[in-house]
């Protein structure tokens, strides 16, 4: 396509986005309003998927509901062209608790100055009416590009997508694209946008150990085995305060070409982020002292292990004697590329029946892969030049996010190098309360979308 039309279709791309961005404000209102909390398991998972459908419907998409024993995912396709986008998100949320630490309504949009407070804005309810938008400044030019897009909006994306390795290869042939965009980005306090091409994977553990059959009064300490205690070694056994992880093999398997391409990336990143989180987070130092190029390297080359929740006993008002007949422990370890969670899994369990944990009850929750794209790929140049476009400055491309996302089923199966773009920036509290957004930010991610699709289907088509 000839440059002059390229700008004509960009400049009236970004003008409708200047002209319309309310309505998308409205949509993600009545977004907010479900409470689609995955792990609630409501009706109004099934009712926000829906809602999703007919807007889609509304613009001329082709709409299928699926599942694969879950939630209900949303699949819409619009345009016939030779040319394929991806674009994935999820409309389930994470629960609002605790909600006394809300300064408004979760579940009600609310305006404050520049902010939109709700649970979703930033994750991941704000980029769907994002991305509604951004196609909305496209839509009459579908054909004259040659492009088709596809919506694959799921609904279990907070507890670990269970079923979406399932959803996506009974619709392989469906789901198969030329390039994707993933769920999200932030804009980062230097004003660039944040693109990861990569999320580690998840293997989320609850372990249990079991001491008396009920809890008893605490009188009968001296005598009665407390499962406290054990947990406490157990614990000290897998990490160290410090945080060196002490399971046998955690380390091993880390695809070594993605090692050397992150390690291109985090050449030109800037630990300055780091070091204003930390003074957010009100911490002397990082674990070990961690800083600079090191501290990106442990951030993201890495697998983690981590401990979400450690409970035990009586935790209530006031106090109540006993020995409790159970301590319990939520895990989360995130593997990088080239490592297998069942492997690490499979370590785990035999390193702790060998440290005298045999009867430790592994409970599995979630377990996926980690997936990356190199930074070559024509999805990620398009998303880039859009990024230098919208924003003013190149973005910060890192290898992988620090957190975890379903993104091998495209990246690793169906073979769909993923971008990133997002509605969020750096202050936006995203799974806390007063989750929020900037409107700024959402205006310019509709324009960055819009713009990696331009580019995509424009500037970096094969010859």
């Amino acid at each position: 396509m000839e440059s002059n039309r390229v700008s004509q279709i960009k400049s009236k791309s970004l003008k409708f986005i200047e002209e319309n961005y309310g309505k998308y404000l409205n949509i993600l209102r009545e977004l907010v309003s479900y409470r689609s909390v995955a792990a609630w398991k409501s009706e109004e998972l099934e009712a926000c998927a829906n809602h999703i459908a007919d807007l889609l419907r509304e613009r001329g998409f082709r709409v299928y509901l699926k599942s694969a024993g879950g939630s209900p995912a949303v699949f819409a396709e619009v345009g016939s062209g030779s040319r394929t986008i991806l674009i994935y998100n999820h409309y389930d949320v994470q629960p609002p608790d605790p909600l006394e630490l809300w300064e408004s309504d979760p579940f009600k949009l609310t305006a404050k100055n520049e902010l939109l407070f709700g649970r979703g804005t930033a994750d991941n309810k704000g980029n769907i009416a994002a991305r509604i938008g951004a196609l909305d400044s496209l839509l009459n030019h579908l054909e004259e590009l040659d492009v088709r897009v596809k919506f694959l909006i799921e609904g279990e994306e907070e507890v670990g997508s269970p079923t979406i390795f399932k959803l996506v290869k009974e619709n392989f042939e469906w789901v198969k694209a030329d390039g994707g965009i993933w769920e999200t980005g932030y804009v980062r306090r230097d004003g660039s946008l944040g693109i990861s091409l990569g999320f580690k994977g998840m293997l989320y553990v609850e372990v249990l150990l079991k001491g008396p059959s009920r809890d008893v009064h605490s009188g009968t300490a001296p005598l009665v085995p407390n499962p406290v205690w054990r947990m406490a070694r157990l614990l000290q056994s897998l990490k160290t305060e410090d945080g060196l992880i002490k399971v046998p093999g955690f380390h091993d398997d880390i695809d070594e070409e993605f090692l050397r391409e992150a390690e291109e990336l985090i050449k030109n990143l800037c630990p300055s982020e780091l070091e204003e989180l930390k003074k957010e987070l009100s911490l002397r130092e990082f674990v070990r002292g961690l800083s600079g190029v090191e501290a990106l390297r442990e951030l993201y080359t890495k697998p983690s292990l981590n401990v979400s929740g450690l409970y035990s006993g009586y935790t209530g008002r006031g106090s109540k004697t006993i020995v409790p007949s159970v301590a319990g422990v939520k895990i989360d370890i995130r593997p990088v590329p080239g490592q297998k969670p069942e492997k690490i899994l499979e370590n785990l369990r035999k390193y702790l029946n060998d440290l005298g944990f045999s009867d430790a009850e592994v409970v599995v929750h979630s377990m996926y892969p980690s997936g990356y794209t190199k930074p070559s790929e024509a999805i990620v140049r398009a998303s880039v030049e859009a990024a230098v476009d919208t924003y003013g400055r190149s973005p910060e491309l890192t290898p992988l996010s620090g957190g975890s996302g379903p993104i091998y089923v495209f990246t690793n199966i169906a073979r769909i190098p993923m971008t990133g773009a997002g509605v969020g920036y750096y202050g936006s509290r995203v799974h806390a309360p007063n989750e929020n957004i900037r409107i700024s930010d959402f205006v310019l991610s509709m324009k960055h979308v819009a713009l990696t699709l331009l580019y995509f289907t424009t500037k970096y088509r094969p010859q």
